[in-house]
C-alpha cells in the first residue's frame, strides 16, 4: 500500500469528510489495459473491417443453413423409396443386422412394435417410416439411424419394412397403436 499518510480533505458535507487517497495500483494497470485495448480494437473492428460478434454469428448461421439444406436434400424422401423396390432385398440385411432384436425376423414385433399389422404407433406413410428410422424414438428405446446408416441405407430399410405390411406372421405381437387403412 501507500506509504502516503492520509489526506483530509477541507471538503465537509453533512457532518461527512473526504479522503485523498490514490488508487490501488492494480485498479490503475487494469483501467490502463483497458484504454489500450481500446486503441487497438475501436479501430480494427469499426475501421478495418474486422468481424464484429454479429457478422461472424449471422456467418456462421448461414453456414448451419447451408448444411441442414444438404443434409435434408441428401436424406431419401418418399418417392426414393416409393420407386425403389429393388434396394429391399439390401434393405433386407439391414434389418437383419440391426432391426431383428426389437423387430423380431419376421417384423412381428418383439421389444418394439408389430410392423406387420395396421396399427402404427408414430404414422405408416412411407414419409413417417423414414422419419423414425431417421430420428428415432427416444422415449421408447429406439436410437436415430441417421448416423449410423446414412440416407441410402435408411432408405433401402425403410422399402424392407414397407414388404412386411400384411403379411400376418406368426407369433406377431398384439396391435398397439392407430389402426390406419392398408
Amino acid at each position: 500500500m501507500s506509504q502516503e499518510k492520509d489526506k483530509l480533505l477541507d471538503h465537509n458535507y453533512d457532518g461527512i469528510q473526504e479522503y485523498d487517497n490514490p488508487l490501488p495500483k492494480w485498479w490503475l494497470w487494469l483501467f490502463y489495459i483497458t484504454i489500450i485495448f481500446s486503441i487497438v480494437y475501436l479501430p480494427y473492428y469499426h475501421m478495418f473491417g474486422g468481424k464484429l460478434p454479429r457478422e461472424a454469428y449471422e456467418e456462421e448461421m448461414a453456414a448451419a443453413a447451408a448444411m441442414r439444406k444438404a443434409q435434408e436434400e441428401a436424406a431419401p424422401t418418399q418417392a426414393a423409396v416409393a420407386t425403389a423396390p429393388a434396394d429391399a432385398e439390401a434393405g433386407k440385411t439391414i434389418y437383419t443386422t440391426n432391426c431383428v432384436a426389437c423387430h423380431g425376423v419376421h417384423g412381428e414385433g418383439a421389444i418394439g412394435p408389430n410392423l406387420t399389422d395396421k396399427f402404427w404407433l408414430h404414422g405408416n406413410t412411407t414419409a413417417d417410416l423414414i422419419k423414425i428410422v431417421t430420428d428415432g424414438v427416444p422415449e421408447k428405446g429406439m436410437v436415430a439411424w441417421k448416423t449410423i446408416l446414412g440416407p441410402q441405407k435408411i432408405s433401402d430399410v425403410v422399402a424392407y419394412i414397407e414388404t412386411l405390411k400384411g403379411t400376418n406372421p406368426p407369433k406377431a405381437k398384439a396391435p398397439q397403436g392407430k389402426e390406419y387403412p392398408e
